[in-house]
Protein backbone atom coordinates (compact mmCIF):
# COMPACT_ATOMS: atom_id res chain seq x y z
CA UNK A 1 0.00 0.00 0.00
CA UNK A 2 2.75 2.45 1.04
CA UNK A 3 4.42 2.02 -2.36
CA UNK A 4 1.01 2.93 -4.33
CA UNK A 5 0.30 5.79 -2.40
CA UNK A 6 4.42 6.97 -3.31
CA UNK A 7 3.33 6.45 -6.73
CA UNK A 8 0.50 8.81 -6.69
CA UNK A 9 2.32 11.67 -4.91
CA UNK A 10 5.21 11.34 -5.58
CA UNK A 11 4.57 12.76 -9.31
CA UNK A 12 2.38 15.51 -8.03
CA UNK A 13 5.18 16.65 -5.37
CA UNK A 14 7.61 16.35 -8.61
CA UNK A 15 5.75 18.65 -10.99
CA UNK A 16 4.78 21.10 -7.81
CA UNK A 17 8.54 21.52 -6.71
CA UNK A 18 9.59 21.78 -10.47
CA UNK A 19 7.02 24.55 -10.84
CA UNK A 20 8.92 26.81 -7.69
CA UNK A 21 12.45 25.44 -9.53
CA UNK A 22 11.40 26.99 -12.47
CA UNK A 23 10.86 30.30 -10.68
CA UNK A 24 13.66 30.48 -8.88
CA UNK A 25 15.79 29.33 -11.95
CA UNK A 26 14.05 31.64 -14.06
CA UNK A 27 13.27 28.95 -16.61
CA UNK A 28 9.47 30.05 -16.77
CA UNK A 29 8.40 33.71 -16.39
CA UNK A 30 4.88 35.23 -15.49
CA UNK A 31 3.69 35.17 -19.11
CA UNK A 32 5.22 31.72 -20.17
CA UNK A 33 3.10 30.72 -17.11
CA UNK A 34 -0.09 32.16 -17.78
CA UNK A 35 0.59 30.86 -21.55
CA UNK A 36 0.80 27.33 -19.59
CA UNK A 37 -2.51 28.19 -17.94
CA UNK A 38 -4.55 29.35 -20.72
CA UNK A 39 -3.97 26.23 -23.13
CA UNK A 40 -4.94 24.39 -19.68
CA UNK A 41 -8.01 26.53 -19.33
CA UNK A 42 -9.04 26.82 -23.35
CA UNK A 43 -7.90 23.06 -24.59
CA UNK A 44 -7.63 20.46 -21.87
CA UNK A 45 -10.09 21.46 -19.38
CA UNK A 46 -12.90 21.95 -21.34
CA UNK A 47 -12.27 18.56 -22.96
CA UNK A 48 -12.24 16.60 -19.21
CA UNK A 49 -14.97 18.55 -18.61
CA UNK A 50 -16.94 17.46 -21.45
CA UNK A 51 -15.92 13.86 -21.14
CA UNK A 52 -16.90 13.75 -17.47
CA UNK A 53 -19.95 15.47 -17.63
CA UNK A 54 -20.32 13.20 -20.84
CA UNK A 55 -20.22 9.87 -18.83
CA UNK A 56 -21.91 11.38 -15.57
CA UNK A 57 -24.32 8.69 -14.00
CA UNK A 58 -27.19 11.16 -14.04
CA UNK A 59 -29.81 9.83 -11.19
CA UNK A 60 -31.77 10.95 -8.01
CA UNK A 61 -29.36 11.11 -5.98
CA UNK A 62 -26.55 13.07 -8.60
CA UNK A 63 -29.39 15.86 -8.18
CA UNK A 64 -29.36 15.67 -4.70
CA UNK A 65 -25.72 16.25 -4.74
CA UNK A 66 -25.92 19.16 -7.11
CA UNK A 67 -28.79 20.83 -4.95
CA UNK A 68 -26.58 20.22 -1.43
CA UNK A 69 -23.22 20.74 -2.64
CA UNK A 70 -25.42 24.48 -4.06
CA UNK A 71 -26.79 25.00 -0.57
CA UNK A 72 -23.53 24.33 0.89
CA UNK A 73 -20.73 26.50 -0.49
CA UNK A 74 -23.77 29.38 -0.24
CA UNK A 75 -23.77 29.10 3.24
CA UNK A 76 -20.28 28.64 3.53
CA UNK A 77 -20.09 32.31 1.28
CA UNK A 78 -22.89 33.57 3.76
CA UNK A 79 -20.53 32.72 6.67
CA UNK A 80 -17.58 34.45 5.21
CA UNK A 81 -19.63 37.88 4.73
CA UNK A 82 -19.97 37.12 8.79
CA UNK A 83 -16.37 36.67 9.52
CA UNK A 84 -14.65 39.32 7.32
CA UNK A 85 -15.19 41.65 10.73
CA UNK A 86 -11.87 39.70 12.24
CA UNK A 87 -10.22 40.40 9.17
CA UNK A 88 -9.46 43.89 9.30
CA UNK A 89 -8.18 45.56 6.11
CA UNK A 90 -8.85 42.01 4.83
CA UNK A 91 -12.94 41.76 4.65
CA UNK A 92 -13.64 42.93 1.13
CA UNK A 93 -11.47 40.03 -0.29
CA UNK A 94 -11.55 37.51 2.50
CA UNK A 95 -15.47 36.31 1.69
CA UNK A 96 -14.71 35.45 -2.12
CA UNK A 97 -11.59 33.21 -0.35
CA UNK A 98 -13.89 31.10 2.06
CA UNK A 99 -16.33 29.05 -0.22
CA UNK A 100 -15.48 28.75 -3.81
CA UNK A 101 -13.29 25.04 -5.21
CA UNK A 102 -11.03 25.32 -7.98
CA UNK A 103 -12.69 21.93 -9.44
CA UNK A 104 -11.62 22.61 -12.43
CA UNK A 105 -7.51 22.64 -12.41
CA UNK A 106 -7.02 20.90 -9.27
CA UNK A 107 -9.88 18.48 -8.34
CA UNK A 108 -10.33 17.01 -11.65
CA UNK A 109 -6.82 15.53 -11.98
CA UNK A 110 -6.76 14.94 -8.48
CA UNK A 111 -9.75 12.47 -8.21
CA UNK A 112 -8.59 11.20 -11.94
CA UNK A 113 -5.61 9.85 -10.25
CA UNK A 114 -7.60 8.03 -7.52
CA UNK A 115 -10.80 6.92 -9.74
CA UNK A 116 -9.84 7.52 -13.06
CA UNK A 117 -12.88 8.89 -15.55
CA UNK A 118 -15.30 7.48 -12.92
CA UNK A 119 -13.62 10.20 -10.80
CA UNK A 120 -13.81 12.97 -13.08
CA UNK A 121 -17.66 12.49 -13.71
CA UNK A 122 -18.14 12.41 -10.06
CA UNK A 123 -16.12 15.77 -9.60
CA UNK A 124 -18.37 16.58 -12.39
CA UNK A 125 -21.85 16.11 -10.70
CA UNK A 126 -20.43 18.19 -7.53
CA UNK A 127 -19.25 20.68 -10.06
CA UNK A 128 -22.45 21.42 -11.63
CA UNK A 129 -23.93 22.96 -7.75
CA UNK A 130 -20.37 24.59 -7.75
CA UNK A 131 -20.48 26.11 -10.86
CA UNK A 132 -24.38 27.60 -10.84
CA UNK A 133 -23.35 28.87 -7.77
CA UNK A 134 -20.15 30.90 -9.09
CA UNK A 135 -21.73 32.42 -11.84
CA UNK A 136 -25.15 33.24 -10.32
CA UNK A 137 -23.97 34.28 -7.51
CA UNK A 138 -20.17 34.92 -6.65
CA UNK A 139 -19.16 36.88 -9.42
CA UNK A 140 -22.52 39.86 -9.58
CA UNK A 141 -21.89 40.04 -5.90
CA UNK A 142 -18.09 40.58 -6.45
CA UNK A 143 -18.13 42.98 -9.46
CA UNK A 144 -21.18 44.55 -6.92
CA UNK A 145 -18.61 44.91 -4.23
CA UNK A 146 -16.12 46.60 -6.59
CA UNK A 147 -18.47 49.41 -7.35
CA UNK A 148 -19.57 47.45 -10.36
CA UNK A 149 -23.32 47.60 -11.90
CA UNK A 150 -23.24 43.71 -13.26
CA UNK A 151 -26.39 43.20 -15.69
CA UNK A 152 -28.16 39.55 -15.75
CA UNK A 153 -26.73 39.80 -19.77
CA UNK A 154 -23.68 40.72 -18.88
CA UNK A 155 -23.28 37.53 -16.11
CA UNK A 156 -24.61 35.11 -18.81
CA UNK A 157 -22.20 36.30 -21.60
CA UNK A 158 -19.11 35.83 -18.92
CA UNK A 159 -20.57 32.30 -18.48
CA UNK A 160 -21.41 31.76 -21.78
CA UNK A 161 -18.18 32.50 -23.61
CA UNK A 162 -15.95 30.01 -20.36
CA UNK A 163 -15.05 27.41 -22.53
CA UNK A 164 -14.99 25.13 -19.24
CA UNK A 165 -18.97 26.36 -18.80
CA UNK A 166 -19.68 25.48 -22.62
CA UNK A 167 -17.70 22.22 -22.00
CA UNK A 168 -19.95 21.21 -19.27
CA UNK A 169 -23.33 22.17 -21.08
CA UNK A 170 -22.21 20.40 -23.87
CA UNK A 171 -21.18 17.02 -22.11
CA UNK A 172 -24.73 17.31 -19.97
CA UNK A 173 -27.04 18.12 -23.26
CA UNK A 174 -24.88 14.67 -24.72
CA UNK A 175 -25.04 12.40 -21.88
CA UNK A 176 -28.64 13.07 -21.18
CA UNK A 177 -29.48 12.29 -25.14
CA UNK A 178 -27.61 9.04 -24.48
CA UNK A 179 -24.47 9.83 -26.83
CA UNK A 180 -22.46 8.36 -23.95
CA UNK A 181 -24.43 4.70 -24.40
CA UNK A 182 -24.23 4.91 -28.33
CA UNK A 183 -20.49 5.80 -28.26
CA UNK A 184 -19.63 2.59 -25.64
CA UNK A 185 -21.90 0.49 -28.14
CA UNK A 186 -19.93 1.72 -31.69
CA UNK A 187 -16.76 0.86 -32.59
CA UNK A 188 -15.40 4.32 -32.91
CA UNK A 189 -15.47 4.21 -29.05
CA UNK A 190 -11.75 3.18 -28.94
CA UNK A 191 -10.53 6.31 -31.14
CA UNK A 192 -12.40 8.17 -28.77
CA UNK A 193 -11.06 7.45 -25.81
CA UNK A 194 -7.64 7.47 -27.74
CA UNK A 195 -8.25 11.62 -28.19
CA UNK A 196 -9.06 12.56 -25.30
CA UNK A 197 -6.72 10.60 -23.27
CA UNK A 198 -3.89 12.10 -25.62
CA UNK A 199 -5.38 15.36 -25.09
CA UNK A 200 -6.00 15.59 -21.52
CA UNK A 201 -2.92 13.45 -20.13
CA UNK A 202 -0.56 16.64 -19.84
CA UNK A 203 -3.54 18.38 -17.21
CA UNK A 204 -2.31 17.36 -14.29
CA UNK A 205 1.38 18.31 -14.73
CA UNK A 206 0.44 21.62 -16.18
CA UNK A 207 -1.51 22.59 -13.57
CA UNK A 208 0.96 21.30 -10.58
CA UNK A 209 3.74 23.36 -12.57
CA UNK A 210 1.58 26.57 -12.54
CA UNK A 211 0.61 25.65 -8.69
CA UNK A 212 4.08 25.53 -8.18
CA UNK A 213 5.21 28.54 -9.96
CA UNK A 214 3.23 30.78 -8.66
CA UNK A 215 3.51 29.58 -4.73
CA UNK A 216 4.46 33.06 -2.52
CA UNK A 217 3.86 33.01 0.69
CA UNK A 218 4.74 36.72 2.08
CA UNK A 219 6.34 36.35 5.92
CA UNK A 220 4.66 39.55 6.22
CA UNK A 221 1.00 38.10 5.37
CA UNK A 222 1.22 34.88 7.29
CA UNK A 223 -1.23 35.46 9.91
CA UNK A 224 -4.36 36.79 8.04
CA UNK A 225 -3.20 34.39 5.09
CA UNK A 226 -3.29 31.10 7.90
CA UNK A 227 -6.84 32.21 9.25
CA UNK A 228 -7.91 32.54 6.15
CA UNK A 229 -6.62 28.98 4.59
CA UNK A 230 -6.81 26.91 8.16
CA UNK A 231 -10.14 28.52 8.84
CA UNK A 232 -11.86 27.78 5.49
CA UNK A 233 -10.72 24.37 5.26
CA UNK A 234 -11.98 23.86 8.80
CA UNK A 235 -15.33 25.19 7.96
CA UNK A 236 -14.84 23.31 4.63
CA UNK A 237 -14.86 19.86 6.13
CA UNK A 238 -17.38 20.35 8.29
CA UNK A 239 -19.98 21.23 5.61
CA UNK A 240 -18.69 18.26 3.79
CA UNK A 241 -19.88 16.19 6.90
CA UNK A 242 -23.07 17.93 6.85
CA UNK A 243 -23.45 17.50 2.76
CA UNK A 244 -22.18 13.69 3.35
CA UNK A 245 -24.89 12.91 5.81
CA UNK A 246 -27.68 14.63 3.82
CA UNK A 247 -26.85 12.92 0.43
CA UNK A 248 -26.71 9.33 2.16
CA UNK A 249 -31.00 9.78 2.65
CA UNK A 250 -30.69 8.86 -0.86
CA UNK A 251 -29.27 5.99 -0.98
CA UNK A 252 -25.55 5.07 -0.45
CA UNK A 253 -22.53 6.74 -1.49
CA UNK A 254 -20.54 5.35 -4.12
CA UNK A 255 -16.91 5.11 -2.95
CA UNK A 256 -15.72 7.11 -5.56
CA UNK A 257 -18.06 10.20 -5.27
CA UNK A 258 -17.54 10.02 -1.39
CA UNK A 259 -14.02 10.28 -1.89
CA UNK A 260 -14.76 13.04 -4.67
CA UNK A 261 -16.81 14.84 -1.76
CA UNK A 262 -14.32 15.36 0.78
CA UNK A 263 -11.19 16.31 -2.36
CA UNK A 264 -13.75 19.04 -3.53
CA UNK A 265 -14.53 20.32 0.27
CA UNK A 266 -10.84 20.08 0.52
CA UNK A 267 -10.36 22.31 -2.38
CA UNK A 268 -8.99 26.08 -2.91
CA UNK A 269 -10.85 28.84 -4.06
CA UNK A 270 -11.49 28.92 -7.49
CA UNK A 271 -8.98 30.83 -9.44
CA UNK A 272 -11.99 32.77 -11.22
CA UNK A 273 -11.95 35.16 -7.97
CA UNK A 274 -8.59 36.56 -8.42
CA UNK A 275 -8.70 36.84 -12.73
CA UNK A 276 -11.94 38.10 -11.70
CA UNK A 277 -11.50 40.97 -8.91
CA UNK A 278 -9.66 43.79 -8.91
CA UNK A 279 -8.84 43.56 -4.67
CA UNK A 280 -7.19 46.76 -5.01
CA UNK A 281 -4.20 46.53 -1.96
CA UNK A 282 -5.25 43.12 -1.50
CA UNK A 283 -3.33 40.93 -4.48
CA UNK A 284 -0.85 39.92 -1.90
CA UNK A 285 -3.09 38.79 0.63
CA UNK A 286 -5.51 37.07 -1.69
CA UNK A 287 -2.28 35.09 -4.00
CA UNK A 288 -1.07 34.21 -0.71
CA UNK A 289 -4.21 32.64 0.58
CA UNK A 290 -4.44 30.90 -2.61
CA UNK A 291 -0.92 29.58 -2.32
CA UNK A 292 -1.39 28.11 1.23
CA UNK A 293 -4.55 27.01 0.34
CA UNK A 294 -3.11 24.90 -2.46
CA UNK A 295 -0.48 23.35 0.12
CA UNK A 296 -3.15 22.32 2.29
CA UNK A 297 -5.29 20.62 -0.61
CA UNK A 298 -2.41 18.38 -1.93
CA UNK A 299 -2.27 17.64 2.41
CA UNK A 300 -5.32 16.77 2.03
CA UNK A 301 -5.01 14.70 -1.68
CA UNK A 302 -2.17 12.84 0.23
CA UNK A 303 -4.47 11.55 3.13
CA UNK A 304 -6.90 11.19 1.13
CA UNK A 305 -4.39 8.21 -0.80
CA UNK A 306 -3.60 6.75 1.71
CA UNK A 307 -7.34 6.05 2.52
CA UNK A 308 -8.82 5.31 -0.97
CA UNK A 309 -5.36 2.96 -1.12
CA UNK A 310 -6.61 0.97 1.00
CA UNK A 311 -10.05 0.34 -0.10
Amino acid sequence: MVASVIRILLPIMTAFVCGMVCRRLHILDASGCQTLKNLVSYIMLPAVLLNAFLFADYTVQSLSVIIVVFVAVTAEFALGFALRKFFPGRGGAMPFLFATMECGSIGYPLIAMLFGQQGTSDMAIIDVGHTVFLFLLVVPILKITEGESPKIKDVARQALTSPAFDAMLIGIALGLLGVDEWLESNAGYDIYAAVINYITAPTGVLVLLTLGHDAALDKSLMKPVAMTAIGRLLVMWAFCGVSIAIISLFGAIPRSMLFALMLAFSLPASFVIPVTGKFEGQRDYVSATMSLSTLLTLAAFAVLAVFAMRG
